[in-house]
């Protein structure tokens, strides 16, 4: 099926951008700000890395450091891997290109590499939303498998499960049945609270790691956003999609008839279904 304009240059985006010698805590401050989970750093319309929400729980999970996020450059910690296309670059080729290359956004450059956009899942699956509705259900894409947490578990142990499996999100449930959900931008509100020790002396300074100890307390009921939204099997995929785009989110989890948890569709599951499409 040919859709006019459904290539890149359908999302005129422009990315939030930050230098390579800003830090990680300019970082922090510009995901909440903006509420985006990802930054290019860019110097002279070049695009030179990428930070994500992914990168900026994976420092919270790591032991106290001697630096503060305020003292790390981007250009020491960002991903220099970038994937990048030109505006024409059709949207399904760019949905089999971020699932190939594991990535959750794609830069979209001229032919002198100048940075002209950014698009993301998000944009992909606003794509499908528009143009597939009553294509699948939501339990031809979902995943089955669900990482969780229970309720009276440590932080520590969700940021764990979050960086050896490799995902943004961690569904809390009891008894089988959601109750809450972590994801990246929760922990990366968290950080905010708690500064190392041998920093207390420095007054504004009111950011830095997770302590361990710190971990090892906060519950996973304290940090999780309690009643989440959640989809049934036999719904629309394009309508999972519409819920997750209207409320910001990136993750619904799946429950059958009874309440109980059968599995989550997130956008990447979204991506995996336009990238079927010819």
């Amino acid at each position: 099926m040919y859709i006019s304009g459904f290539d890149a240059k359908r999302t005129k985006k422009k990315p939030i951008t930050l230098r390579p010698e800003q830090t990680l805590l300019d970082v922090r401050n510009t995901m909440i700000r903006y509420n985006i989970s990802r930054i290019v750093v860019a110097k002279k319309r070049k695009p030179l890395g990428l930070v994500t929400e992914k990168d900026m729980a994976r420092f919270l999970y790591k032991d106290v450091p001697t630096r503060g996020l305020g003292e790390i450059r981007l250009d020491e910690v960002m991903s220099k891997s970038l994937i990048t296309v030109e505006p024409e670059t059709d949207l399904r080729t760019c949905a089999r290109m971020m699932l190939g290359n594991h990535v959750s956004s794609l830069l979209v450059v001229d032919d002198k590499n100048n940075l002209k956009g950014i698009f993301t899942k998000t944009d992909l699956a606003a794509a499908y939303e528009e143009y597939f509705v009553f294509e699948h259900k939501v339990q031809e894409f979902m995943t089955r498998k669900v990482v969780t947490v229970a309720l009276d578990e440590p932080i520590h142990s969700a940021i764990m499960l979050m960086e050896r499996y490799q995902i943004s999100r961690i569904v809390v449930a009891k008894n089988n049945r959601p109750t809450g959900i972590i994801t990246g931008r929760d922990l990366l509100t968290l950080g905010a609270f708690f500064v190392t020790p041998d920093r207390q002396r420095k007054k504004k300074d009111y950011f830095s790691f997770i302590p361990s100890g710190v971990k090892g307390f906060m519950l996973a009921s304290d940090v999780m956003t309690a009643s989440p939204i959640t989809a049934s099997l036999d719904s629309d995929l394009a309508d999972a999609a519409y819920v997750m785009l209207r409320n910001r989110i990136s993750g619904l989890p799946v429950v059958d008839s009874k309440g109980l948890l059968a599995g989550i569709v997130t956008k990447t599951d979204v991506v995996r279904a336009l990238s079927t499409h010819d």
